[in-house]
Parts: structure tokens; C-alpha cells; sequence
């Protein structure tokens, strides 16, 4: 018989929860004993079988305080469980003494019942299921031999008659072992099935966290010299270059732009797979949202001799609460991959209202089309209808899938329209809340950078070509900037000095950025000092570090590779929320 794998002292927590069954069970049996072998066995045998019991309650009670109860403990229950049984079983032994058919019938069930019962200890504990199957195997043998000797049990010779109740008795409780030998083994292939699951499991989540840190990792590395690239490409394109040189330097820019498009959609489908993808609730303006994206791609449908169109119907103008960065994703992603495929023709974009009241929007294309059998394909991970080597097309194959898990988190959906030469129609539908409605759609505006006096920048940034590119940017927009290479120059520097903002990065020698925030927030706070805005501005740009950084005390985030628009966005929405701030610091003092 295999070895159980439970350890012995959850017979234990077995026999607590008997308890409540084995009292009125022995009171019941007592009554029957009073039935047919008179009151003083009966009371005899009652009084016995509860002081047992309640000495094996006080011998649990106490194995179950003891800190590593061992092999002895394990014996000890094993030899009471054994008392136990032929004190219970001396009611059956009597019943066959009784001679009736019916009071052997009834002491063999007893019997059988004991055994029966047994099997429950003896997958946990060999040992002590053991005591209890070998105490009742004992019992059964005596009372078959006691009634075997009957008179009045038939005419056969009393030999015959002892030897087939021995016989039955032994049968019988071969296959209560054997039963219980199968019950110990399907119970210890499923302890190891469970075993491997949870080891699996836990390799699993260890395989998931090495993949989010890997992801991390490779991000900022990846992210801090293309912040070099792009930046300086932004900082040039602002000074007077030949149209050769422009040139030159717009295909710079857009191959960073590709590679940051494929770094942020890995990124995207890392967080929507291990649940961290945060989806917000704020109000937008559906034109302002779907310009942008459509917008985007204007220059190269251009290019291409493409007609790109985006109509929104009246009835769907307006603002909307809901996440407007990740709708403007999917329809991002939607267009780019109509004006990528389509080589002739109009790539349309359509929004409208359904009678449902969902908001809907439809990107048309006059492309090639895409065959019944391939859609099914068209949504998985990191797939491409043309994977051969000489694709026209580039992409990482994450785009729609990515759109579609978006999707589904707002709580809406996809869908595809197309046929070979035909084009193709993806519409995506969402249960947006509606707000406000306006007749016309809202232009893009498009503001000056940093407008107003000069303002007071601190920037710590410990790489060389990023600060470089922080002077250049924020040099053109006039600002007044000192830039320092790790968190403690910047306590010192944000000490010394009166600040409209800060720009900290995250991942920096002697001090890094957050320890540095939290400094500064404390003596803020212990001097009483108006609150300075401070953004971070780093490749750090996974959803958990950035809602560490915002915990600590940064007030906003701007990822690397630098965008102009949105660092001179965030600048501004920082310097026009500081005076509220200072007015409820003081306040609040």
C-alpha cells in the first residue's frame, strides 16, 4: 500500500469533527446492547466506551498543543485507537454470543461499520488506520468464531459453519484494505497532480514577474538613448536646416517614432496580460480625440495619393466620459494600418450614434481586402497575413490585437467587415456616457510652448545626451534651466532656489528620483514651504512605476522618448495648478 501524503495529524481535525457522531451513535448502540444482552452489559459496556472516549479526547486535545508532535504522538493515538475499537467492538462480540440470528446480524454490521469507518484514517495515517482496521479485522474474527460455534445457526458440522464465517469475515476486510490501498493511491495522485499545479503556478508567476522585470528593464535601456534620438531630431527641427537636411532629419524621426510605436504596443500587451492596464474615466471631446488620430497620418496618405476623411455625424459630436488616450489608440492603430495597406483610393473614417446608444466608429479602406479564411488569424498576438520574407509591410503584428484587448476592457467591441479586392471595414463600438453635445466639430489648437515669462526649471538627469537634449528643447522655449546629474544635487539645487517646476528622472546615481521627491516633499512639509511641481521625466513607463512615482509625491509623468507637445502639455498644466496648491498648503496650515 502506497504511502499516504497527508501528514498523521490531520486525523486529528478527523476525529474532532466525529465527535459529534460517534457520542449518539455509542448511546444508540447501548440501547440496542440493553435490547438484547440485558442492562448490565448494556450499562457496562456505555460506561466503558465514554470514559474512552473521553480520554481520547483529552489525548487529542493535547497532541493538538503540542508545537512538532512526532512519530511517538503518532503511536500513542495509534495504540488508544486500537483500545478504542475493541472496547466499541465488544457489543458485536456479544451480539454473537447471543446466539440469534438477528443479534449477529446486527454485531457483524457493527463490525463492518467500525472497518468501514476506518478507511478514512488509513489514507492519512497507515499507523493509526491501521490500529482501528486491525482492532475491528480482531473483533469480526472472534465473533465469527464465537457464532460459527452455534447450535442453532443450522445443521452443518461446527467446523464447517466457523470456517465460512471465518472465511467471510476475512474477505470481507481484504476488501476494505484493498479499497482503502486504491483510496490512498488516488489520493496521492491527487496530492501530486495539486503539487505540480501549484508548482507550475508558482513558476508561472515567477516566469510573468522575470517578464515584467526583463520588459522594465528593456524599456529604459531602450527608451534613454532613443530619447537622445528623437529629442535632438525635435531640437534641430526647430533651427534653420536645407530641405536635404529636413529631409534627412524627418526619416530620423519617423524610424524612432516606429521603433517607439513597437516598444509602447510590447509594453501595452505586457500590462493588459498581467492586469495592470488602468483604464480611465474623464471627459473628452470625441472630435478633438479622433482629429488626432486621424491627423496623424494625413502627410503620409498624402504621400501616398490617399484620401483621408474623417466625418463625425451630428449626433455623435459632443464630449463623452471615458478614456480618450486609449480610444484614440485603437483609432490610431486603425488608421495606420488602412493607410499602410491601401495603395490607391480613401482610407474614410466615420463616427455616429446606434440606436443602442453606443458610440461607434468605422475606418474604411479601399485596400486589398482580407480573405474568409485569414480573419480568424487577423486578431492574435504578434501574427501577420504576410509573414513571408519579402512582406511589403513592417509592424511587430500586435496592433489589432491590442485594439480588440483595449476594447474589451471599456467594455465594447470589434468588428470586421472585407472581401478580397473589396476593402475592408473595422468598427469598433463602445457604451460611452454622453455629456454634452456642440454643432461643430473642435479644431486641434495648437499653442505657443511655455508662453509667459521665462520660467524656472530644475532638471536632474544623470545622462550626458539627456541633458543635451534638455537644454536644446526647453532652451528654445526660453526657460531658465539648471539641470543636475542625480537626486541629492537636486535636494540641494531645489533647497537653494525657488522653482516653477521640476523634471526628475527616475533612475540616478548617489540618489534616485523618487527618494529624491520624498525628501523634498518632507521638508516642504516640515518648513511650511509652498509645493513645487514636480514631473517625471523618465523611461520608466509601466503602469505600476508610474503610480510608485505619483505615490511619492511627483505630480505628473512624461515618458522618454521626450515629446515636445506633451512635455511643454505637462509643464504648463503643472505651473497653472501651483498657485491652487499653495493656496490649500496654506490653508491647510
Amino acid at each position: 500500500m502506497a504511502k499516504p501524503v497527508r501528514p498523521w495529524t490531520d486525523v486529528l481535525a478527523y476525529r474532532q469533527r466525529d465527535r459529534r457522531i460517534i457520542l449518539p451513535l455509542t448511546v444508540l448502540a447501548a440501547g440496542a446492547a440493553w435490547a438484547f444482552l440485558g442492562p448490565a452489559f448494556a450499562l457496562a459496556w456505555l460506561a466503558a466506551n465514554l470514559a474512552v472516549v473521553g480520554c481520547g479526547v483529552a489525548l487529542c486535545d493535547w497532541i493538538a498543543r503540542r508545537p512538532a508532535p512526532g512519530d511517538r504522538l503518532e503511536s500513542a493515538l495509534a495504540l488508544y485507537t486500537f483500545i478504542h475499537t475493541v472496547a466499541y467492538c465488544a457489543l458485536p462480540i456479544g451480539l454473537a454470543d447471543d446466539g440469534t440470528k438477528t443479534a449477529v446480524i446486527a454485531g457483524m454490521s457493527v463490525i463492518g461499520g467500525v472497518a468501514m469507518s476506518s478507511l478514512d484514517e488509513l489514507a492519512i495515517s497507515r499507523r493509526i488506520g491501521g490500529a482501528a482496521l486491525g482492532a475491528a479485522l480482531l473483533c469480526g474474527l472472534v465473533g465469527a468464531l464465537i457464532a460459527g460455534q452455534h447450535p442453532a445457526h443450522g445443521p452443518a458440522p461446527a467446523w464447517l459453519k466457523t470456517g465460512l464465517a471465518l472465511s467471510g469475515v476475512l474477505a470481507f476486510f481484504g476488501y476494505v484494505y484493498q479499497a482503502a490501498a486504491k483510496r490512498i493511491g488516488a489520493d496521492n495522485r491527487m496530492a501530486e497532480a495539486l503539487a505540480v499545479a501549484r508548482r507550475k503556478e508558482h513558476e508561472a508567476a515567477e516566469a510573468n514577474a522575470a517578464k515584467t522585470t526583463f520588459l522594465a528593464t528593456m524599456s529604459h535601456e531602450i527608451r534613454t538613448p532613443l530619447n537622445g534620438v528623437l529629442g535632438m531630431a525635435q531640437a534641430m527641427a526647430a533651427g534653420e536646416l536645407s530641405d536635404e537636411q529636413r529631409q534627412r532629419l524627418s526619416v530620423i524621426r519617423q524610424a524612432g517614432q516606429s521603433l517607439t510605436a513597437v516598444l509602447n504596443d510590447v509594453l501595452d500587451l505586457s500590462k493588459i496580460e498581467a492586469g495592470l492596464m488602468q483604464i480611465e474615466a474623464t471627459p473628452f471631446d470625441l472630435g478633438e480625440t479622433l482629429q488626432a488620430a486621424v491627423s496623424a497620418f494625413a502627410q503620409l496618405a498624402e504621400h501616398k495619393g490617399l484620401t483621408l476623411n474623417l466625418q463625425i455625424e451630428p449626433e455623435a459630436l459632443g464630449q463623452y466620459r471615458g478614456d480618450p488616450t486609449r480610444l484614440r489608440q485603437v483609432a490610431h492603430n486603425l488608421v495606420s494600418n488602412a493607410v499602410k495597406f491601401t495603395a490607391e483610393g480613401a482610407v474614410e473614417v466615420t463616427a455616429w450614434t446606434g440606436a443602442d446608444g453606443w458610440l461607434s466608429v468605422a475606418v474604411a479602406d479601399s485596400g486589398p481586402g482580407i480573405a474568409d479564411d485569414q480573419r480568424d488569424k487577423l486578431f492574435d498576438k504578434f501574427v501577420q497575413l504576410d509573414a513571408s520574407t519579402t512582406r511589403r509591410h513592417g509592424g511587430s503584428g500586435l496592433g489589432l490585437a491590442i485594439c480588440r484587448e483595449l476594447l474589451a476592457l471599456m467594455g465594447g467591441r470589434i468588428a470586421l467587415e472585407s472581401a478580397p479586392g473589396r476593402g475592408s471595414t473595422f468598427t469598433l463600438s463602445l457604451p460611452l456616457e454622453r455629456l454634452a453635445a456642440t454643432g461643430a466639430a473642435a479644431a486641434v489648437a495648437e499653442t505657443a510652448p511655455l508662453a509667459g515669462p521665462p520660467l524656472r526649471i530644475l532638471a536632474a538627469e544623470d545622462n550626458e545626451a539627456n541633458r543635451l537634449v534638455l537644454a536644446a528643447l526647453l532652451g528654445h522655449a526660453g526657460a531658465d534651466l539648471t539641470i543636475v546629474t542625480n537626486g541629492a544635487e537636486a535636494v540641494d539645487a531645489w533647497a537653494a532656489g525657488d522653482w516653477d517646476v521640476v523634471l526628475m528622472d527616475v533612475q540616478m546615481p548617489v540618489m534616485d528620483g523618487v527618494a529624491a521627491v520624498q525628501e523634498i516633499r518632507r521638508r516642504e512639509a516640515a518648513e511650511a514651504r509652498r509645493p513645487t511641481p514636480v514631473i517625471a521625466l523618465t523611461a520608466n513607463a509601466m503602469t505600476h512605476q508610474v503610480a510608485e512615482m505619483r505615490a511619492a509625491g511627483m505630480d505628473d509623468h512624461v515618458g522618454k522618448p521626450i515629446d515636445i507637445v506633451r512635455l511643454f502639455a505637462a509643464i504648463e498644466a503643472a505651473v497653472a495648478r501651483a498657485p491652487a496648491a499653495e493656496d490649500a498648503s496654506l490653508r491647510a496650515g
